[in-house]
């Protein structure tokens, strides 16, 4: 992990930055999710395979989504799985995959993240599965955590969760989506477009299509 850097530019949406350094934040256990979601469900008994998104300001910059895939829970959990998949590989300029082996959890990482801009930031988030409810296989509900817990401290806080859940048709999954953000320059659309990204990447996937390229 590199040193503390210590520069003195006008950087555009970051204002002044001078001495920075790194910063570590302790990652509670459990797969709790964050908050309950406030985008409303579907109604009308006819699901569409769509994800809607509402956001907020709360001492964080927060982003809740709500979306439905047509296809069966086990299949949209096996996806989730591919770490690669779930990269913010469209909001950042590079990152690495660490594996760990914890057996509090059915699948825990740590993603390395680098952005280069006028200024290079970097951070790890951990990322951490679990079946709450019915098999790995066939979950009713399950549920991924993840939170920054070193680097940059341009970023103060990325905190998230996912939940998957089986609906009333076996062959229809409901995605859950929370994400807290506080950080220089960081704002609701950079949320927005990394879980829109995350859902059609999602969907190409239990679809057998291609992964659609950063927009």
């Amino acid at each position: 992990m590199p040193a503390a850097k210590c520069l003195l530019l006008l950087v555009p949406g970051l204002g002044l930055a001078g001495c920075f350094g790194n910063t570590s934040t302790a990652f509670p256990e459990g797969l709790e999710p964050l908050e309950d979601n406030t985008v409303p469900e579907q109604q009308g008994g006819a699901y569409t395979e769509a994800l809607e998104l509402v956001d907020g300001e709360d001492h964080h910059t927060w982003v809740h989504g709500r979306g439905y895939f047509l296809a069966p829970p086990g299949d949209v959990w096996e996806a989730i799985h591919d770490a690669e998949l779930m990269a913010a590989a469209c909001a950042t300029s590079s990152h690495t995959i660490e594996l760990e082996d914890d057996p509090a959890y059915e699948l825990s990482f740590v993603f390395h993240y680098v952005v280069e801009d006028l200024i290079t930031i970097e951070w790890d988030e951990q990322w951490r599965y679990g079946t709450i409810e019915g098999t790995p296989t066939d979950p009713t509900l399950a549920i991924v955590r993840y939170q920054k817990i070193y680097g940059s401290e341009l970023i103060r806080l990325i905190e998230g969760s996912i939940q998957v859940l089986a609906t009333d048709d076996p062959d229809v999954t409901e995605l859950q989506l929370v994400e807290h953000l506080d950080a220089a320059g960081g704002d609701a659309s950079d949320i927005r477009g990394s879980m829109q990204h995350r859902f059609e990447s999602i969907a190409a996937v239990v679809h057998g299509d291609e992964v659609p390229p950063c927009p």
